[in-house]
């Protein structure tokens, strides 16, 4: 559906029923998702065998990617939201799946997973990444908070993860309730 269709189907009515389940994905939004969602993903993975690992060359090399694609998807995440809210205010952004509080906890976790992590290895001290790259400073070094947050980053990323697996539940439902016909079924109640 196009933004013409979409401005079409609201003068005519065809939008804006309860029943509705339609959310618009202009490219850079598929985009947006996509990249979100590998990043996530690599991001987890790549926590998960550091941590294993302990220590050494390897070890060292995926814990500098983490928190410089930590940092990445913070970014990515506040692009997207302030893309989302833009969108919306335009009136190019239709969300009527019923998911909004899965979305908002997905967007918290995505914000608060990073800006653990971020505060913990800046009480720890070890903010420098790939390519000499060193993240600036978000939380006072030496405070000795460093145990916690990195415990609440770890807690925060399974529940991010339990979230995504949540979040592809809703789609793949929303995906067998639409059918071949990409319309919500009628409700027979």
């Amino acid at each position: 559906m196009s933004l013409i269709d979409v401005s079409n189907a609201r003068r005519s009515g065809d939008i804006g029923s309860s029943n509705d389940a339609m959310l618009i994905h202009l490219p850079i939004a598929a985009v947006f998702h996509w990249v979100t969602a590998i990043l996530v993903l690599l991001m987890f993975a790549s926590g998960i065998v550091m941590t294993q690992l302990g220590g050494g060359a390897l070890a060292n090399f995926l814990s500098g990617a983490h928190k410089l694609t930590g940092f990445c998807l913070l970014v990515l995440i506040v692009l997207r939201l302030g893309y989302r809210i833009q969108a919306r205010v335009r009136g190019q952004w239709l969300s009527r799946t019923g998911n909004h509080a899965t979305h908002r906890m997905l967007y918290g976790a995505l914000v608060l997973v990073p800006l653990l992590g971020w505060a913990g290895i800046s009480d720890y001290g070890a903010r420098e990444t790939l390519f000499g790259i060193t993240l600036p400073k978000i939380w006072p070094e030496g405070l000795g908070y460093d145990h916690w947050l990195f415990s609440g980053h770890v807690w925060m990323a399974f529940g991010l993860i339990a979230l995504v697996v949540v979040h592809i539940g809703v789609a793949l439902q929303d995906y067998l309730m639409r059918g071949q016909s990409g319309q919500m079924p009628a409700d027979k109640s």
